[in-house]
């Protein structure tokens, strides 16, 4: 007698296919839930961590240790084009320490993710002489790869066009610059102009809205005019400056936000706190753990084998 061939029915060909596509679309929330909420990847784009982090590596940072934060933007990825969300955070296990590897919003541009190296954190003080790095008196311990490019030391008193706050001085003789911490009250008044571009741009770091209204004329005070504030504060009186709608001159500012003193391990070519300021505890978003992929962007595709840089794949980041 012949065998009966059993063929699927089409019920069970689209039980089957919907089987598959369930699990498909679980697994694919649950990686997103996970990119989104503890593992976020990185690509490291510029050489200002060289050569602790090298242009081409590839990173995982954990999300989790600082206090998970929620996505403050819906929008096409890798594009600008999107709007902003409001975000919570959650507390972390620890706060960032000197001496770790953060990636964080840049606050002058929240749409990119910057990494640098946490120096200080509130309430410290930071100064540079000759290159070398005091935190509250004390060298700081630099990373065993940081670099320095230029032999040529910049003198003490010589005044970077922008360095920030403004007259701090320059890239190898800086401050003493004092880190904000919460609780941190900011008085404006005519005696202390040369502290209000510094208290105004931690304000603005914090959320808060900036604006400039004189004589009929109005002017947000944002990231994208910051280079112009020095010329504002010169030109214009304290009434004339409002935060979210307050007059500046009758404003008690209390500082929210724990901050922290971001540096380059590549110190003679890094953006960062000397240049733009503090970074508050709202923009921070992970702390860099391991290098999974590593190309040398140098190196043409068609030698393959040369272009993976082996010895760096899945090595700790320190």
């Amino acid at each position: 007698m012949a065998k009966e061939s059993k063929k699927k029915s089409p019920e069970n060909n689209k039980s089957s296919f919907r089987e598959y596509s369930e699990s498909f679309f679980v697994a694919l929330i649950i990686a997103l839930v996970i990119r989104a909420l503890v593992i976020y990847p990185f690509r490291i784009p510029t050489g200002s961590m060289k050569d602790s982090l090298l242009e081409g590596d590839f990173l995982l940072a954990n999300k989790f240790v600082y206090g998970l934060r929620s996505p403050d933007w819906i929008g096409i990825p890798y594009t600008k084009i999107g709007f902003k969300i409001p975000f919570i955070r959650t507390p972390g296990f620890r706060d960032p320490h000197p001496g770790d590897v953060v990636i964080f919003k840049y606050p002058k541009d929240q749409s990119l993710n910057y990494i640098k190296r946490c120096i200080a954190q509130s309430g410290d003080t930071v100064l540079i002489r000759d290159k070398v790095v005091n935190v509250n008196g004390v060298p700081f311990q630099n990373a065993p790869k940081t670099k320095f490019v230029h032999s040529t030391i910049y003198p003490q008193g010589a005044q970077e066009r922008h360095s920030f706050p403004p007259g701090a001085g320059n890239r190898d003789n800086y401050g003493p610059v004092r880190v904000p911490a919460p609780g941190d009250t900011l008085r404006f008044t005519q005696s202390n102009i040369d502290k209000w571009e510094e208290w105004m741009v931690v304000a603005l770091y914090e959320g808060h809205d900036l604006l400039l209204k004189y004589h009929g004329q109005e002017i947000e005070l944002d990231e994208k005019n910051l280079a112009q504030w020095s010329r504002y504060i010169r030109q214009y009186p304290l009434e004339a400056y409002y935060l979210d709608n307050q007059s500046l001159e009758n404003t008690l500012y209390t500082v929210k936000n724990r901050h922290y003193f971001m540096m380059g391990d590549n110190r003679d070519n890094s953006l960062d706190s000397r240049y733009w300021g503090f970074l508050p505890e709202r923009l921070v978003v992970g702390e860099a753990l391991i290098i999974y992929w590593s190309w040398d962007n140098t190196t043409p595709l068609y030698r393959i084998l040369n272009k993976i840089r082996w010895s760096r794949i899945l090595k700790l980041i320190h």
